[in-house]
């Protein structure tokens, strides 16, 4: 019976075991992330949002685009006057004293004109022919536009690394539940064995309390590891925008550590080429740069052709003696305004110069995580063989306990000694793999390694 729970716990604590049994070709931990990583970037709400402000942003670069081009529009009016003041009033008896000095009707006296004028409808065009505000204007559009990018894709990055880790966070606590569930049944013979001990004479009380001692708290460990597993399965459903329920699937946890990490040149290289960040700070250069040209250009002429043609009169009359057209070439130029130009120059300035330092420093902090992230794989890539040769070491001396215990010549304080230490070197393998998984997608994440989708 011993032997029989023996194997049991033994094939239990062996990482990987029940994972490889369940399917026949079950797929890799890099195939299974990879897909959970593309749900996430399709579903995610977070990222939604940042897609939505790409948009926005997108919009923003055509509307710049707009103000280079003609706008036309229609304008109409029709008044109701009270209290105006009649032309005709001061026409009428001129036109009729002249009528009679000249004893002919040559002159109408019966003129009606209130100004303004009771209608005035008309089409009016306006087209900007030098404006170098403009420029300056579609420039920071289209830096608002890339920065927005940028951020969408940083975002991106960041949770292709969060939903691996929820995944690897979540994974390690079902091993761990499953490693402490597998030891119950030993305890369980220990309480049995303890019992007829006692009923025999060959053993004192406190063996028996001893034994339900561990084994009440071997179960208090398996309900907090079981409260960490569901906390972990809900936020990983979370960052997927799925039900908190929703099945989760795991893999052989041997391929987790099926890693290729380069060299640590080619990662910081790599990281200094694609990490949005530093593109996230060029954008905020360039958007300097076009607000230096918008202040700039309040020194230069703005230059603009208005037209309009339209009717207008007492009443609605389409003929040519009512239209009206207007063309108008326009200039303005601002020769004086307290030093606000200056003033919004020199900030533009100053703010380019800030960006130009943020962007320095965005490099050095790159550099920093990208270095600290390859140590941290190194390290926990070594520990790896320190782990399983402590679950080998503390596997065979388990055995060699049981069978002593089975033979009487081992007590149960060495039993459950034993069985402790084997309990804490599987808990400790299983760690020690995730650890390891995590901190390469960790370095995945600094170095950028992770193609994204547009």
């Amino acid at each position: 019976m011993r032997h029989w729970l023996l194997l049991r716990l033994t094939a239990a604590l062996t990482v990987g075991g029940a994972a490889s049994a369940k399917a026949q070709s079950p797929p890799t931990a890099r195939q299974l992330l990879d897909r959970y990583v593309a749900e996430a970037l399709a579903a995610n709400l977070a990222l939604a949002q940042q897609s939505a402000a790409l948009t926005r942003a997108n919009a923003g670069v055509r509307e710049a685009n707009g103000r280079f081009l003609p706008s036309v529009g229609l304008n109409a009016r029709y008044s109701e006057f009270s209290g105006v003041i009649n032309i005709g009033d001061f026409i009428n008896p001129a036109y009729r004293a002249l009528n009679q000095l000249v004893g002919e009707s040559r002159f109408p006296t019966n003129v009606n004109a209130s100004l303004p004028l009771r209608q005035e409808t008309k089409f009016e065009l306006t087209q900007p022919l030098f404006n170098d505000a403009l420029f300056g204007a579609r420039a920071a559009a289209r830096a608002q536009r890339d920065l927005a990018g940028a951020t969408r894709k940083g975002a991106m990055r960041q949770l292709a690394a969060d939903i691996q880790q929820a995944w690897l966070g979540y994974a390690s606590t079902v091993r761990a539940v499953e490693t402490l569930e597998s030891t119950l049944p030993v305890l369980d013979e220990n309480v049995r064995v303890s019992e007829r001990l006692i009923g025999a004479g060959q053993a004192t009380p406190d063996v028996l309390l001893r034994a339900r001692a561990e084994r009440s708290e071997l179960l208090q460990q398996i309900e907090e590891a079981r409260r960490q597993s569901n906390a972990a399965r809900r936020g990983f459903n979370v960052l997927r925008n799925r039900d908190d329920d929703a099945a989760i699937s795991l893999v052989d946890d041997s391929t987790l550590l099926a890693v290729d990490t380069l060299s640590r040149s080619a990662l910081l290289a790599h990281a200094l080429t694609h990490r949005e960040e530093l593109a996230q700070a060029g954008t905020g250069i360039s958007l300097a740069r076009a607000q230096q040209r918008i202040a700039t250009a309040a020194y230069l002429p703005s230059l603009a052709l208005a037209a309009s043609y339209g009717v207008q009169g007492d009443r609605y009359r389409f003929n040519t003696r009512s239209d009206v057209s207007l063309a108008s070439v326009v200039l303005s130029w601002n020769a004086f305004n307290g030093g606000q130009d200056a003033a919004r120059r020199e900030q533009a300035s100053a703010t380019r110069t800030e960006a130009e330092y943020r962007q320095r420093e965005v490099e050095r902090a790159i550099g920093l995580q990208v270095l600290n992230a390859y140590d941290a794989v190194q390290s926990a890539r070594s520990t790896l063989v320190t782990a399983d040769d402590r679950v080998a070491s503390a596997e065979r001396a388990f055995a060699l306990v049981q069978r002593r215990f089975a033979e009487g010549l081992a007590t149960p304080v060495e039993f459950l000694s034993a069985r402790t230490a084997f309990t804490s070197a599987a808990i400790n393998q299983v760690i020690t793999r995730f650890t390891f998984a995590t901190r390469v997608v960790e370095l995945e994440r600094a170095a950028a390694l992770r193609a994204l989708p547009n």
